[in-house]
């Protein structure tokens, strides 16, 4: 599993880098992907954000790990093009 620690980040930023980050996992063979984020607005830009881009990505879970910390689950298809 791949994670990607984006507290301190904001909104775009988090979704910008958490698409890069599967886009280059999809490229690679797909796999699972952890998303930690402390901006709670985050938790629903992200997987909306990722549902809209078409490319099968599967939010998995979201854990709740503080007041403001969560972590995402993604699940990241192989990409064949």
């Amino acid at each position: 599993m791949e994670v990607l620690d984006l507290r301190g980040e904001r909104c775009p930023d988090t979704f910008v880098y958490t698409k890069i980050k599967a886009e280059e996992m999809g490229y690679a063979g797909g796999g699972e992907l952890k998303v930690i984020v402390d901006y709670p607005p985050a938790v629903e830009s992200i997987p909306r954000s990722l549902e809209e881009e078409g490319r099968g990505y599967v939010v998995r879970e979201i854990k709740k790990l503080d007041e403001r910390t969560y972590e995402i689950y993604i699940s990241v298809p192989k990409f064949e093009d």
